[in-house]
């Protein structure tokens, strides 16, 4: 009897040990892991892009009202049943990514906030992703050796919108300030912005890319770093005495704490999106498309009346061009694209194109002033900040005048800047006394 029990005790203590060796298996091996683990944030921040953007198609481009439409053989339908975390984290570690994706509680409130609060917005990129933009990304990453996934990165910038305009003055897909394109080579100047350039700003956004990694060492830090700038990483990182993303979260600006949870649910979302029952858009953009290199100036009105196209059309296939103007001249030639029937025709009247009313659309002797009379601002660009014509909120026009439509959180200043244009001339256009402006009023911008 006492020999069955020595036995018995041996058993269970060596059931103990290896439910212990088993726990401790599962325990996180380094600090690192365990910040990542216990990271908490119930008050998160979210991009820009993701905040302050409708679910409806209307707020995007020209080209997308026309060449977009929701697949009507496929149901989206939210899931009926929640999903557990087991089942992020399987499929997060089967995602085929050089840049970790670890699950935690920010992670999951992001996934959240797309799977369930911006289903349509999901399903747009998804449609204008994977057909139109991606194939651009890719192949520009590929070439300088970035991992792949970073072309998610733009879905939180901008929500692949490619004109997009922030409060903080940052352009594009890529969503670069001023002084950040020119420093990576963009042309930034009256006429042009090529911030705005599909191909120009993706090359610029992978060598940004590759300078923020080659100076921290990590994919989490760079990314943070292409948000909030590198000094502010560094910061964090000397507050914080600690060296990884999930070590210096608390230590780093409250909309960067949210960025790199959110690059991963973007990249979740946009592979994962059948499991969740979104539906893609379906995309016929673009339309077979020419580019010609100008060395001539001409407006966009010029080439529309001519080629009988419609000046948005233009403006959208050629979003740098600010002025609807293309600065071309014999020092510098200058690209325009246009649907591939009509780049023909262009080549064939060239000459009639850029002697129509050249005297009144184009500015001379590079008087910059004369610009704004001789032509409005590209209108594909002008709208970028989520305000298309038709709803609350947006710039729409009325009796020739643009007008903007109040929302919660607005100010005069917020106006102008959404706007391009200054706090005084909107005071000056609706007789206002002072800076108070109520909620739904309709105010003249322009």
């Amino acid at each position: 009897m006492k020999l069955y029990f020595f036995h018995l005790l041996v058993l269970v203590g060596i059931c103990l040990n290896m439910c212990s060796n088993s726990v401790y298996a599962q325990t996180p091996k380094d600090e690192a892991e365990m910040a990542m683990l216990n990271v908490k944030d119930s008050a998160m921040v979210f991009p820009e892009s993701m905040t302050e953007i409708s679910d409806s198609l209307d707020w995007y481009s020209w080209g997308e009202r026309f060449f977009i439409h929701a697949d009507s053989n496929c149901v989206s339908e939210p899931m009926s049943m929640e999903i557990p975390d087991s089942v992020y984290i399987m499929r997060l570690r089967a995602l085929p990514t050089i840049i970790d994706m670890p699950f935690n509680e920010p992670v999951r409130n992001c996934l959240d906030f797309y799977i369930h609060r911006r289903r349509t917005m999901v399903e747009r990129m998804v449609g204008v992703g994977y057909n139109h933009y991606f194939p651009v990304f890719e192949e520009a990453l590929q070439r300088h050796g970035l991992p792949s996934e970073l072309k998610f990165l733009a879905c939180i910038e901008s929500a692949l919108r490619q004109n997009a305009y922030s409060r903080a003055h940052a352009a594009g897909l890529w969503q670069m300030i001023p002084s950040t394109g020119m420093l990576m080579g963009l042309e930034i100047n009256s006429f042009i912005d090529e911030r705005y350039d599909l191909y120009k700003s993706t090359d610029a956004a992978c060598r940004f890319l590759k300078q923020l990694y080659n100076s921290f060492g990590d994919w989490h830090l760079a990314i943070a770093a292409y948000n909030c700038g590198p000094g502010n990483v560094r910061k964090a990182m000397m507050r914080s005495g600690k060296h990884t993303f999930w070590e210096i979260y608390n230590f780093l600006p409250r909309e960067t704490r949210s960025y790199v949870p959110v690059f991963i649910a973007a990249t979740y979302v946009m592979t994962y999106h059948c499991e969740h029952n979104l539906c893609a858009t379906l995309s016929e953009l673009p339309p077979e498309c020419d580019t010609l290199m100008i060395n001539t100036m001409v407006h966009f009105d010029q080439i529309s009346h001519m080629l009988r196209i419609p000046k948005e059309q233009i403006e959208s296939l050629n979003p740098q061009y600010i002025h609807d103007i293309v600065p071309g001249s014999p020092e510098k030639a200058y690209a325009l694209t246009l649907p591939a029937e009509k780049a023909l025709s262009f080549i064939e009247l060239q000459d009639t194109i850029f002697a129509y009313k050249a005297d009144s659309l184009l500015p001379h002797n590079g008087d910059l002033k004369e610009i704004p009379r001789k032509g409005s601002r590209n209108a594909y660009v002008a709208n970028g900040g989520n305000r298309l014509p038709g709803g609350k909120g947006q710039a729409g026009t009325a009796n020739g005048k643009s007008v903007y439509v109040v929302r919660k959180g607005d100010t005069l200043g917020s106006i102008a800047r959404k706007n391009h244009t200054t706090v005084a001339k909107i005071k000056k256009l609706n007789n206002l006394k002072s800076d108070r402006i109520s909620v739904g009023k309709k105010l003249k911008v322009r």
